[in-house]
């Protein structure tokens, strides 16, 4: 399966991602321009992908497994909000205004106050995606975002220099250590 978006010659690929051009995508009910993977998207992705639980599931209690490892799957949006944010955007701050009650005098006295929260784009798109998306939206989204990505090239790259590493000598011959003959 190719991974380039249908339509799109090698040339008109090549150019977008010299110039850095974005992919719109549908998500949800939100349209998101992610822009061409670059290889630090792809070690971040990669983190993120890392946090995720290994998960074993039995087909008898598939349900149960499920959701008994759901609450360790946050993860997911960060690896959408990666993917769609890019690396050069992740770390971007926003501040976003937030309600909170706050009790006084050992809890008789309540009231409402706005606080203001500062949080990278990466954790609120995160936050929005996971709130506001069913499973299978954010399945779709990842399939499409993961279609975008240049992934073959990077295992291209990685497995190359795996390659080299083994096969350079890790060992001169014929030495001899200091006050030995």
């Amino acid at each position: 399966m190719s991974n380039k978006p249908t339509g799109y010659t090698t040339e008109e690929r090549v150019a977008n991602t010299i110039l850095q051009e974005p992919t719109i995508i549908k998500v949800g009910e939100k349209e998101y321009a992610v822009a061409p993977p670059s290889t630090a998207t792809l070690i971040l992705v990669s983190a993120a992908v890392s946090r995720l639980p290994c998960i074993q599931l039995d087909e008898t209690r598939l349900v149960q497994d499920v959701l008994a490892s759901a609450k360790d799957c946050a993860a997911i949006g960060d690896v959408v909000a990666v993917m769609i944010l890019g690396a050069k955007h992740v770390k971007d701050e926003v501040v976003r205004t937030e309600e909170r009650t706050v009790s006084c005098c050992f809890g008789l006295f309540k009231r409402r106050v706005r606080v203001e929260v500062r949080e990278s784009k990466r954790e609120q798109l995160a936050r929005e995606l996971l709130e506001n998306l069913s499973p299978r939206e954010l399945q779709t989204a990842l399939a499409q975002i993961m279609g975008l990505m240049e992934v073959g090239d990077f295992f291209g790259l990685t497995t190359f220099l795996l390659e080299v590493n083994t096969t350079r000598p890790t060992k001169v011959g014929n030495q001899t250590v200091s006050g030995q003959q």
